[in-house]
């Protein structure tokens, strides 16, 4: 079939003739868009190559509809090179721009932006602990004393110590679970 008839008989709207041109065309234009990009986009690609030729039925084809499809998927394959060029340069300038922004805060030492949010997330989430939990917890890990000097000074067991511990640490992990990710990439 001469790729003009299959044009005018695709623009009747003949569902057949569209599938018969996948089934010609997808693969060897899978390969051609593979030599561009990876295989995920590629597939992408020759979807909407095939998509747009559905929907706008009006294409005029001057030489072959084989020239048509391989500029069309050439082309798709270039906007998606550039799209993914901004979205690394994007990245980098955006990891760049956090690394160069330090500034001086709390001990004196510099720190991050993050690491500031990432404090203030610590201390809020601190904050939602009950009374005798927080008293426990802060002894614990800010001042450094041991069980059984924190339960000596506030007058309760060593057991009860370890458990407003456990709790603290609990409460702490659920409040700050969507932050893990940051402390994991800062430390």
């Amino acid at each position: 079939m001469v790729d003009s008839q299959k044009i005018r008989l695709f623009m009747d709207d003949e569902r057949l003739d569209i599938n018969h041109l996948f089934m010609q065309y997808s693969k060897p234009l899978f390969y051609y868009a593979c030599k561009f990009v990876d295989e995920e986009p590629a597939k992408d690609i020759i979807q909407d190559v095939f998509l747009k030729l559905w929907n706008d039925r009006t294409i005029r084809v001057n030489k072959s509809l084989n020239g048509l499809l391989f500029t069309m998927v050439r082309n798709k394959c270039l906007q998606q090179l550039e799209k993914e060029k901004v979205r690394a340069d994007y990245l980098n300038n955006a990891k760049l721009q956090l690394r160069n922004e330090e500034i001086t805060y709390y001990s004196g030492e510099p720190v991050s932006i993050i690491q500031i949010e990432l404090q203030h997330q610590l201390e809020s989430a601190i904050n939602k602990l009950p009374g005798k939990c927080r008293e426990v917890f802060i002894l614990s890990r800010f001042q450094e004393k041991k069980n059984r000097e924190i339960a000596e000074e506030t007058g309760i067991s060593v057991k009860a110590v370890e458990k407003h511990i456990t709790k603290a640490l609990q409460i702490i992990r659920h409040e700050l679970k969507d932050y893990l990710p940051l402390f994991f990439w800062l430390f």
